[in-house]
Protein backbone atom coordinates (compact mmCIF):
# COMPACT_ATOMS: atom_id res chain seq x y z
CA UNK A 1 0.00 0.00 0.00
CA UNK A 2 1.37 3.51 -0.85
CA UNK A 3 2.53 5.44 1.98
CA UNK A 4 -0.31 8.50 3.22
CA UNK A 5 0.36 11.33 2.13
CA UNK A 6 0.09 13.93 5.41
CA UNK A 7 2.61 16.84 4.98
CA UNK A 8 0.76 20.15 5.75
CA UNK A 9 -2.57 17.66 6.88
CA UNK A 10 -4.14 17.10 10.59
CA UNK A 11 -3.29 14.36 12.97
CA UNK A 12 -5.21 13.62 15.83
CA UNK A 13 -2.82 12.21 18.60
CA UNK A 14 -4.61 11.53 21.18
CA UNK A 15 -2.75 10.76 24.67
CA UNK A 16 -0.12 13.34 23.77
CA UNK A 17 -0.29 14.60 27.66
CA UNK A 18 3.27 12.43 27.91
CA UNK A 19 4.87 9.32 26.64
CA UNK A 20 4.55 8.14 23.46
CA UNK A 21 1.73 10.28 22.29
CA UNK A 22 3.86 13.30 23.12
CA UNK A 23 7.14 11.56 21.22
CA UNK A 24 4.39 10.77 18.14
CA UNK A 25 3.48 14.47 17.78
CA UNK A 26 7.00 16.01 17.72
CA UNK A 27 7.90 13.10 15.06
CA UNK A 28 5.03 14.01 13.20
CA UNK A 29 5.60 17.66 13.31
CA UNK A 30 9.53 17.17 12.61
CA UNK A 31 9.50 14.41 9.64
CA UNK A 32 6.41 14.73 8.20
CA UNK A 33 5.83 18.55 8.80
CA UNK A 34 2.00 17.38 9.58
CA UNK A 35 -0.41 19.29 11.96
CA UNK A 36 -0.74 17.44 15.26
CA UNK A 37 -4.01 17.60 16.52
CA UNK A 38 -2.92 16.33 20.34
CA UNK A 39 -5.41 15.01 22.77
CA UNK A 40 -5.02 14.65 26.58
CA UNK A 41 -5.97 15.50 29.83
CA UNK A 42 -3.53 17.83 31.49
CA UNK A 43 -3.45 21.06 29.47
CA UNK A 44 0.00 22.25 31.28
CA UNK A 45 1.40 19.18 29.48
CA UNK A 46 -0.27 20.08 25.91
CA UNK A 47 0.41 23.89 26.34
CA UNK A 48 4.02 23.04 26.91
CA UNK A 49 3.96 20.47 23.48
CA UNK A 50 2.12 23.29 21.51
CA UNK A 51 4.99 25.54 22.45
CA UNK A 52 7.89 23.20 21.01
CA UNK A 53 6.09 22.36 18.02
CA UNK A 54 5.63 25.52 17.21
CA UNK A 55 9.26 26.85 18.37
CA UNK A 56 11.11 24.20 16.90
CA UNK A 57 9.13 23.23 13.45
CA UNK A 58 7.19 25.85 12.79
CA UNK A 59 4.09 23.29 12.55
CA UNK A 60 0.76 24.60 13.40
CA UNK A 61 -0.64 22.53 16.63
CA UNK A 62 -4.07 22.33 18.39
CA UNK A 63 -5.14 21.28 21.66
CA UNK A 64 -7.79 19.00 23.18
CA UNK A 65 -8.41 18.99 26.76
CA UNK A 66 -10.16 15.90 26.65
CA UNK A 67 -10.95 12.41 28.87
CA UNK A 68 -11.13 9.59 26.65
CA UNK A 69 -13.58 8.51 29.68
CA UNK A 70 -16.05 10.75 28.72
CA UNK A 71 -18.50 10.85 26.69
CA UNK A 72 -18.48 14.79 26.30
CA UNK A 73 -14.62 14.25 25.81
CA UNK A 74 -15.17 11.68 22.94
CA UNK A 75 -17.68 14.05 21.19
CA UNK A 76 -15.13 16.95 22.08
CA UNK A 77 -12.75 15.05 19.98
CA UNK A 78 -15.15 14.11 17.15
CA UNK A 79 -16.42 17.39 16.58
CA UNK A 80 -12.69 19.24 15.94
CA UNK A 81 -11.71 15.95 13.58
CA UNK A 82 -14.59 16.58 11.50
CA UNK A 83 -14.48 20.38 11.66
CA UNK A 84 -10.19 20.39 11.01
CA UNK A 85 -10.52 17.38 7.85
CA UNK A 86 -8.69 15.28 9.84
CA UNK A 87 -6.81 12.80 7.70
CA UNK A 88 -5.31 10.61 10.18
CA UNK A 89 -5.37 9.07 13.77
CA UNK A 90 -2.75 7.80 16.90
CA UNK A 91 -4.55 6.54 18.95
CA UNK A 92 -2.09 6.37 22.10
CA UNK A 93 -3.84 7.30 25.10
CA UNK A 94 -4.55 4.31 27.43
CA UNK A 95 -4.09 3.65 31.34
CA UNK A 96 -2.17 0.64 32.98
CA UNK A 97 -2.89 -1.14 36.39
CA UNK A 98 0.36 -3.34 37.85
CA UNK A 99 0.24 -5.83 40.87
CA UNK A 100 -1.65 -8.91 42.28
CA UNK A 101 -5.06 -8.87 41.03
CA UNK A 102 -7.41 -8.79 43.47
CA UNK A 103 -11.07 -6.71 44.67
CA UNK A 104 -9.71 -3.65 46.56
CA UNK A 105 -8.34 -3.06 42.91
CA UNK A 106 -11.60 -2.66 41.37
CA UNK A 107 -11.67 1.09 40.95
CA UNK A 108 -8.28 1.18 39.40
CA UNK A 109 -9.41 -1.71 37.03
CA UNK A 110 -12.79 0.34 36.05
CA UNK A 111 -10.35 3.16 34.87
CA UNK A 112 -8.16 0.87 32.53
CA UNK A 113 -10.82 -1.19 30.76
CA UNK A 114 -13.48 2.52 30.67
CA UNK A 115 -10.02 4.17 28.68
CA UNK A 116 -8.96 1.23 26.82
CA UNK A 117 -11.42 -0.69 25.88
CA UNK A 118 -15.32 1.17 26.18
CA UNK A 119 -13.94 5.00 25.35
CA UNK A 120 -11.69 3.57 23.04
CA UNK A 121 -14.06 2.00 20.88
CA UNK A 122 -17.02 4.39 20.64
CA UNK A 123 -14.19 6.87 19.74
CA UNK A 124 -12.76 4.74 17.16
CA UNK A 125 -16.14 4.24 15.70
CA UNK A 126 -17.02 7.94 15.45
CA UNK A 127 -13.50 7.69 14.19
CA UNK A 128 -13.95 5.39 11.28
CA UNK A 129 -17.73 7.33 10.56
CA UNK A 130 -16.12 10.86 10.20
CA UNK A 131 -13.30 9.29 7.85
CA UNK A 132 -15.49 7.32 5.48
CA UNK A 133 -17.39 10.47 4.91
CA UNK A 134 -14.57 12.27 3.35
CA UNK A 135 -13.13 11.60 -0.35
CA UNK A 136 -9.55 11.57 0.65
CA UNK A 137 -8.04 8.19 2.13
CA UNK A 138 -7.46 8.46 5.63
CA UNK A 139 -5.52 5.91 8.67
CA UNK A 140 -5.93 5.22 11.85
CA UNK A 141 -3.65 3.01 14.01
CA UNK A 142 -4.65 1.91 17.34
CA UNK A 143 -1.56 1.58 20.25
CA UNK A 144 -1.96 -1.91 21.76
CA UNK A 145 0.87 -3.78 23.23
CA UNK A 146 2.66 -7.47 23.14
CA UNK A 147 1.19 -7.63 26.57
CA UNK A 148 -1.98 -7.99 24.67
CA UNK A 149 -0.58 -10.78 22.18
CA UNK A 150 -0.19 -12.88 25.70
CA UNK A 151 -0.99 -13.02 29.43
CA UNK A 152 0.26 -10.66 31.20
CA UNK A 153 0.71 -11.97 35.32
CA UNK A 154 1.09 -8.97 37.27
CA UNK A 155 -0.54 -6.26 34.95
CA UNK A 156 -3.80 -9.07 33.62
CA UNK A 157 -6.11 -6.01 33.25
CA UNK A 158 -4.06 -3.94 31.06
CA UNK A 159 -2.72 -7.02 29.08
CA UNK A 160 -6.70 -8.27 28.37
CA UNK A 161 -7.45 -4.74 27.31
CA UNK A 162 -4.73 -4.39 25.12
CA UNK A 163 -5.71 -7.98 23.75
CA UNK A 164 -9.23 -6.42 22.81
CA UNK A 165 -7.65 -3.89 20.91
CA UNK A 166 -5.28 -6.13 18.45
CA UNK A 167 -8.03 -8.47 17.85
CA UNK A 168 -10.94 -5.49 17.09
CA UNK A 169 -8.16 -3.42 14.68
CA UNK A 170 -7.62 -7.03 13.16
CA UNK A 171 -11.26 -7.31 12.26
CA UNK A 172 -11.85 -3.89 10.75
CA UNK A 173 -8.47 -4.07 8.61
CA UNK A 174 -10.67 -6.57 6.90
CA UNK A 175 -14.21 -4.80 7.33
CA UNK A 176 -13.18 -1.65 5.83
CA UNK A 177 -11.19 -3.11 2.76
CA UNK A 178 -11.67 -0.60 0.08
CA UNK A 179 -13.71 1.86 1.90
CA UNK A 180 -10.64 4.78 1.78
CA UNK A 181 -9.96 4.10 5.87
CA UNK A 182 -6.87 2.23 6.93
CA UNK A 183 -6.92 0.74 10.49
CA UNK A 184 -4.43 -1.30 12.47
CA UNK A 185 -2.43 -1.85 15.56
CA UNK A 186 1.06 -1.03 16.62
CA UNK A 187 1.74 -3.41 19.30
CA UNK A 188 5.27 -2.54 21.17
CA UNK A 189 7.04 -3.97 24.49
CA UNK A 190 7.94 -2.19 27.06
CA UNK A 191 8.61 1.72 26.48
CA UNK A 192 10.70 3.89 28.68
CA UNK A 193 7.92 6.20 29.92
CA UNK A 194 6.35 7.23 33.02
CA UNK A 195 3.78 4.44 32.26
CA UNK A 196 6.34 1.68 32.57
CA UNK A 197 8.03 3.69 35.50
CA UNK A 198 4.21 2.59 37.31
CA UNK A 199 4.94 -1.16 36.12
CA UNK A 200 7.15 -1.87 39.25
CA UNK A 201 9.70 -3.83 37.09
CA UNK A 202 12.70 -5.51 38.62
CA UNK A 203 15.23 -4.00 36.47
CA UNK A 204 14.52 -0.75 36.42
CA UNK A 205 14.83 0.89 32.43
CA UNK A 206 16.97 -2.46 31.24
CA UNK A 207 15.05 -3.85 28.06
CA UNK A 208 12.27 -0.73 27.22
CA UNK A 209 13.00 0.66 24.05
CA UNK A 210 13.31 4.76 23.97
CA UNK A 211 10.50 6.25 23.16
CA UNK A 212 11.59 8.63 20.62
CA UNK A 213 12.34 5.30 18.25
CA UNK A 214 9.32 3.66 19.38
CA UNK A 215 7.03 7.12 18.03
CA UNK A 216 8.94 6.76 14.94
CA UNK A 217 7.85 3.05 14.41
CA UNK A 218 4.42 4.30 15.10
CA UNK A 219 4.42 6.76 12.71
CA UNK A 220 6.11 4.82 9.78
CA UNK A 221 3.11 2.33 10.59
CA UNK A 222 0.63 5.19 10.46
CA UNK A 223 1.77 6.68 7.17
CA UNK A 224 2.25 3.23 5.78
CA UNK A 225 -1.21 1.79 7.17
CA UNK A 226 -0.55 -1.01 8.49
CA UNK A 227 -2.60 -3.54 9.67
CA UNK A 228 -0.45 -4.53 12.39
CA UNK A 229 3.23 -3.17 13.46
CA UNK A 230 5.36 -4.36 16.24
CA UNK A 231 8.38 -1.99 16.83
CA UNK A 232 12.32 -3.31 16.90
CA UNK A 233 13.93 -6.93 16.27
CA UNK A 234 13.78 -8.08 20.51
CA UNK A 235 10.36 -7.02 20.05
CA UNK A 236 9.57 -9.43 16.90
CA UNK A 237 11.41 -12.12 18.17
CA UNK A 238 9.89 -11.80 21.59
CA UNK A 239 6.35 -12.28 19.24
CA UNK A 240 7.37 -15.09 17.55
CA UNK A 241 8.79 -16.78 20.37
CA UNK A 242 5.11 -16.20 22.08
CA UNK A 243 3.50 -18.14 19.04
CA UNK A 244 6.14 -21.08 19.11
CA UNK A 245 6.45 -21.72 23.12
CA UNK A 246 3.61 -23.46 25.18
CA UNK A 247 0.99 -20.75 26.61
CA UNK A 248 1.94 -21.18 30.32
CA UNK A 249 5.56 -21.20 29.74
CA UNK A 250 5.07 -18.00 28.08
CA UNK A 251 3.02 -16.47 30.65
CA UNK A 252 5.64 -17.60 33.45
CA UNK A 253 7.96 -15.86 31.49
CA UNK A 254 5.95 -12.77 31.20
CA UNK A 255 6.07 -12.52 34.82
CA UNK A 256 9.53 -12.57 35.56
CA UNK A 257 10.50 -8.67 35.46
CA UNK A 258 7.58 -8.11 37.90
CA UNK A 259 8.46 -7.91 41.44
CA UNK A 260 6.00 -10.21 43.17
CA UNK A 261 4.40 -9.46 46.55
CA UNK A 262 5.91 -10.09 49.64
Amino acid sequence: MTPLPIRNSWVLVTGASTGLGRASALHLAALYQAKPLIVGRRLDNLLDLQAEIGARFDVPCEIIVADQREIDGREKIAARVTELEVKAALLAAGLTSAGPFDAGRANAYAEVIETNILGFTDLLARLVEIFKRQQSESSIIAVSSLAGETSVPFQAVYGASKAYVSNLMRALSVELAGTGVSVGSFAPGGIDTDMAALSDLKWGKLGLMDVDRCAAHAIHALVHRRSFAIPGMGNRLTYLASRALPRSLVSRLAALPYRRPQ
